[in-house]
């Protein structure tokens, strides 16, 4: 289902490819473009290379604590959760949103996670300079 969201960037943040997969599946059914990150060295490089709109801790990888990735995304444009396994299934604690933090906020369960998802990409489109205008957020 392409909803014209094929603009949204996603970093996922894993070391396990079983959770990578599923989580990009459901993001590219939105129409989401996924990348993935599997340690701190894929991180670190893609970050640099590339622009995210959002950037999904799904699984914790190595040399990498959660605060660090929240210090080095700060002030940035990028939306960051991480998820938070529980009993069967996880939830979504949100960290920044478009740059700013949020710590304190209510984790979300999947179903508020999507639909928190949907409002802060159509949050950023609406922020997005309109075709044919510079597109550098540098």
């Amino acid at each position: 289902m392409m909803d014209g969201s094929s603009n949204v960037a996603v970093l996922l943040v894993s070391g396990s490819n079983q959770a990578f997969s599923l989580c990009q599946q459901r993001l590219e059914r939105k129409g989401y473009h996924c990348h993935r990150a599997s340690s701190h060295h894929d991180l670190k490089a893609l970050l640099t290379k590339k622009q995210f709109d959002i950037v999904l801790a799904i699984h914790p990888i190595e040399c990498n604590t959660k605060k660090a990735l929240a210090v080095m995304l700060s002030g940035s444009r990028i939306t960051l959760f991480y998820a938070l396994p529980v009993e069967e299934g996880g939830w979504w604690v949100p960290v920044l949103r478009i740059g700013e933090e949020c710590i304190g906020e209510p984790a979300l369960r999947p179903r508020e996670f999507s639909i928190v998802l949907d409002v802060i990409v159509k949050e950023l489109k609406a922020d997005r300079p309109t075709i044919g205008k510079s597109t550098s957020r540098l």
